[in-house]
């Protein structure tokens, strides 16, 4: 019996179908399930599809910080009844074409998804979850690799002091000291005081030591259970096949169980609160402009689908786009540099929260912050919003639930993140996924009276749930912590009798037995070469002169949106006006054109597009690494619709963008700057790569000058200056333009549904036709290499490391291309990852290869060590030279090849991808040349690349490093004669 067959009341393989919901406008077919022995709950999103996604949520509600959910996440996964490896999830990345696999801590959910393209390899996947999931050995051992653990500075010397080691202690340690991730889990805490968002899920690194085993158990016996359990499966895979093999692998080993995992309502406050908290920098370093202030209101229960859908409107209109009341009052008042990480609606919680603030801020704005947000929702509330605006919001929300994504994760997983917490809290997975009746009553109800207005009182004006949060910087904490640290550690050494002293250097022992071991993972399910597709899928397209501009067009389901991508090629700009490109891109967007100030234009772009923005790209050579194209993409997308506006307001930015408003370059520069620091802490690792790269390639110079720490410099010296002396900085901006908006030189393409082409063409030729032509100056000469190659350190108030080394391979087209990209997932899976991340307590040991940029890097990410990594990269390499790979653990990197290489995109990505493939020169031929050399790969001939591309080239290798600056100076200490060259990120 088909899906479509399966009508309420069915009853297949324990589960029977409650509720089946038409959804056209996604094109999908939404049926709830409930398995009747356990409770279980199943919802399965029948779509064309075939990216299938499976997962499989807990509603999980710790009562401390001491982040056993998050531990519970990592522990789970090292290995099972059906599957007793040490790490099945990690060893099936590699033996699996999946498209998407995780695990996920929320504050109140744990949630395992998958994605994958295969019928096979989603079954095999399936088995390994559900076993994961239901039946986890939960070793001792692997708790204290995952979680936490005391160990000696020498396992086997008790006389060494003792340190604190475990995977999620280092990544929280890292998480904790980012201030744009503390803010939101301090803001949970003071915001929900009484309830399980009040505590840190992830786990407070002075909290996380007090959990033991016991505890961890216990709380997989309350919470992992069907009774407990969300499924949902998603895509074009038949459902029943789904239900029999979630019956039988884990369900029928179950009965119901009582447990109510539910969560109360907050209390609420009788009057506003203010709250301080702090964050750890280094000592010396400047305090002015680093703190945070945000206020935030508790709202309506996520159960309630119309208010709100209401309240997600009411805060696009208020924060949606530069021109919002609110946006705009919290920029103009000059307190802060840009919008608070976390501002916006939040309707993941049981009960619901709006959030408003600044960073880049003072302390003692805090006050004048607070003022500033509600003297402008009193004037919203009393003024009310144009019904033009009320439209544009509507749009917005509209035409996020229309887009199909997919691009960064599977459109699966973007549904299904969309409806769980209404689902959890609500029982309600249907509203969530269908807009259309609750934008209709909202459109009515706004047309008829004051509705957001009501709205805005209701909910934040007369609401006393308010919390006001102050997170400053305090130069004392790390030292104070570190120093609590130290003495707790000294007791704890000085308690340990020689028998606590023999357990702890055998537990010591007793692990790295287990890390150290080989495994027979015959057991697990694996793929073979054979299940890899013969070739990559060929992506159409048509090739027009419109205006004399070439324009490809792709033909793509995209459900009724347009996509327009403009390449302008950047090689004729200056040598001292290139490095300005990246913010020439930010601002393009955010600034007035053609005599509309940058208020309409936002107005405008959020009025009729999906968004407008612009950025820098390299086209690099595939056959040789000394070339590259530079250019600046204008990446636009609308309903078809809206194709009239949208090239109305892109013929305005082409030919007439005004950068005269010096007060708006400053802010926006002020908002680069804190966004790009935001990034540090998250992306320490690409940051690190990449300045090392920069020393190696010129495309990786030009990539360092554009997105990596030099580029953050820039941005910082331009948001030093008053915005009265941006004018040449301005001047500079309007010479960029008058550069680069040149039709004659111009590439651009649309990806659309095809019937949607004719109409399409006539507004695109509009808008090319009245773009100006012009005479581009001569290409700068490339620039030229540091020689020898950099071992760069940054300093940064991290309290971890991030450490990198790169090296210099080969172009695209050349024959050992394809082997190194196997070769790096060797050297993770067989190496790092072990060395560094269960060995050395790390969040993550890699290996990346840009194949098209002719670099391979080592990595660490969230690293409590530093000289021993840069040794473990030593060891990889000599490690892969003298390997002699078995069949079995090349054929599985090549999966791992293979699942990068063809994952899918959604219809815009599709013709984005292959549009930029047909301007860099990579043809079909040439990626299909690459396909077959990856397949040939062999134990021998990755051998022969390690020792010629890696051991052979060491010394011509670069390393790059971003730490805190007392990691980086015991480091030198270290290393020797071979010291970093340490400067501020």
């Amino acid at each position: 019996m088909s899906q479509a067959a399966l009508t309420s009341g069915t009853f297949r393989y324990g589960f029977t179908v409650q509720e089946v919901t038409l959804l056209p406008e996604l094109n999908s077919t939404l049926l709830q399930l409930r398995h009747d022995r356990t409770g279980a709950r199943l919802v399965h999103l029948a779509s064309a599809d075939d990216n299938n996604l499976f997962g499989v949520a807990f509603r999980t509600t710790p009562k401390d910080s001491t982040g056993v959910a998050h531990i519970l996440e990592h522990t789970v996964l090292c290995g099972s009844g059906r599957y007793p490896v040490r790490d099945p999830f990690f060893a099936m990345l590699k033996r699996s074409l999946n498209t998407f696999m995780n695990a996920m801590t929320a504050s109140d959910w744990t949630l395992y998804p998958f994605a994958t393209r295969n019928q096979k390899d989603f079954y095999n996947l399936l088995g390994i979850y559900l076993d994961a999931a239901f039946f986890p050995l939960l070793r001792e051992e692997d708790f204290r690799q995952e979680g936490h653990r005391l160990e000696f500075a020498d396992p086997a010397d008790p006389s060494t002091p003792l340190e604190r080691k475990g995977v999620v202690y280092n990544e929280m340690k890292g998480a904790m000291a980012d201030p744009s991730s503390l803010l939101g889990r301090r803001m949970n805490r003071a915001l929900y005081p009484t309830t399980t968002y009040g505590h840190n899920s992830g786990g407070e690194p002075s909290a996380i030591p007090t959990l033991t085993y016991e505890e961890l158990k216990a709380f997989h016996g309350r919470f992992y259970h069907p009774s407990n359990a969300y499924f949902f499966t998603y895509g074009n895979l038949p459902l029943e096949e789904h239900l029999r093999f979630i019956e039988e692998n884990a369900l029928s080993r179950f009965d119901a169980l009582s447990l109510d995992s539910s969560i109360p309502n907050e209390e609420r406050f009788a009057a506003p609160r203010r709250v301080t908290e702090t964050f750890p920098v280094d000592q010396g370093e400047p305090l002015e402009g680093r703190s945070l202030v945000q206020v935030a209101w508790l709202t309506c229960p996520a159960a309630d689908h119309f208010e709100r859908t209401s309240l997600s409107v009411l805060a696009v209109l208020l924060l949606g786009n530069p021109a919002a009341p609110l946006y705009k009052a919290l920029l103009d008042s000059r307190l802060g540099q840009n919008l608070a990480p976390g501002t916006g609606y939040h309707d993941d919680a049981r009960e619901t929260s709006f959030a408003a603030g600044l960073q880049g801020t003072d302390p003692e704005s805090m006050e004048k912050i607070e003022e500033v947000i509600l003297t402008t929702l009193r004037n919203c509330a009393k003024g009310g919003f144009p019904q033009e605006r009320i439209e544009a919001a509507l749009h917005q929300l509209e035409f996020a639930h229309r887009e199909v994504t997919g691009d960064q994760y599977p459109y699966g997983l973007t549904l299904l993140m969309r409806m769980l917490g209404p689902w959890l809290h609500g029982d309600d997975p249907v509203s969530p996924l269908r807009l259309a009746e609750d934008i209709a009553r909202i459109r009515q109800e706004a047309q008829a009276g004051p509705f957001f207005q009501n709205l805005l009182r209701r909910h934040l004006l007369d609401n006393p749930h308010r919390v006001t949060l102050l997170l400053r910087p305090d130069p004392g904490q790390k030292e104070r912590e570190e120093k609590e640290t130290a003495k707790e550690l000294e007791r704890l050494h000085r308690d340990l009798d020689s028998g606590g002293a023999r357990k702890l250097v055998q537990q010591a022992a007793t692990l790295k037995a287990s890390q150290e071991a080989k495994e027979d993972l015959a057991c697990l399910p694996t793929l073979g070469l054979a299940d890899i597709p013969a070739e990559e899928a060929a992506v159409s397209s048509t090739t027009l002169d419109i205006a004399g501009v070439p324009t490809w067009w792709f033909p793509q389901p995209t459900n009724g949106i347009v996509y327009f991508n403009a390449h302008l090629p950047a090689a004729n700009v200056p040598a001292d006006l290139r490095p300005l490109l990246p913010a020439f891109c930010a601002l393009l967007p955010q600034i007035g054109a053609a005599g509309h100030s940058y208020t309409d234009m936002a107005e405008r772009i959020s009025a009729a597009t999906g968004g407008v923005r612009a950025n820098t790209a390299l086209l690099e050579n595939p056959g040789d690494l000394g070339s590259f194209t530079p250019v600046l993409e204008v990446r636009a997308k609308a309903l078809l619709s809206n194709r009239q506006p949208l090239f109305d307001i892109l013929a305005d930015l082409f030919r007439a963008p005004d950068f005269t408003d010096l007060e708006r370059l400053h802010t926006v520069i002020s908002q680069v700057k804190v966004s790009f620091e935001n990034s540090i802490p998250a992306s320490g690792h690409s940051f690190a790569a990449r300045a090392a790269s920069s020393t190696l390639t010129v495309g990786g110079r030009q990539r360092e000058e554009w997105g990596g720490l030099q580029q953050l410099r820039r941005i910082r010296e331009l948001a030093a200056l008053a915005p009265s002396d941006l004018a040449p900085f301005a001047e500079r901006l309007q010479a960029i333009a008058g550069i680069l908006f040149d039709r004659s030189r111009l590439r651009c393409s649309v990806t659309a549904e095809e019937p949607a082409f004719g109409d399409l063409e006539g507004a695109l030729g509009s808008f090319l036709s009245a773009l100006p032509t012009g005479s581009a100056p001569p290409s700068p000469a490339p620039p030229s290499l540091q020689s020898p190659p950099g071992r760069l350190g940054f300093s940064a108030s991290v309290p971890v490391s991030y450490v990198a080394r790169v090296f210099r391979t080969v172009p695209y087209t050349h024959p050992d291309a394809p082997g190194l990209l196997v070769l790096a997932k060797l050297l993770r899976a067989g190496f790092l990852h072990r060395e560094i991340r269960e060995k050395g307590g790390a969040y993550g040991g890699m290996a990346s290869c840009d194949s098209e940029g002719g670099l391979l890097s080592l990595l660490s990410y969230r690293d409590p060590h530093l000289v021993r990594t840069l040794q473990v990269f030593r060891q990889a390499a000599e490690w892969a030279s003298a390997q002699s790979f078995d069949d079995e653990a090349v054929r599985e990197a090549i999966l791992s090849v293979f699942g990068d290489l063809d994952r899918p995109l959604s219809p815009g990505g599709k013709g984005y991808r292959e549009f930029g493939n047909l301007q860099q020169g990579l043809t079909h031929q040439m990626r299909q040349a690459f396909r077959q050399g990856a397949l040939a790969a062999s134990g021998k001939s990755l051998a022969l690349l390690a020792e010629r591309y890696l051991l052979g080239a060491w010394e011509e290798s670069a390393v790059g490093v971003v730490a805190g600056e007392e990691m980086l100076r015991k480091a030198n200490q270290d290393l020797g004669d071979q010291p970093l060259v340490i400067s501020k990120a």
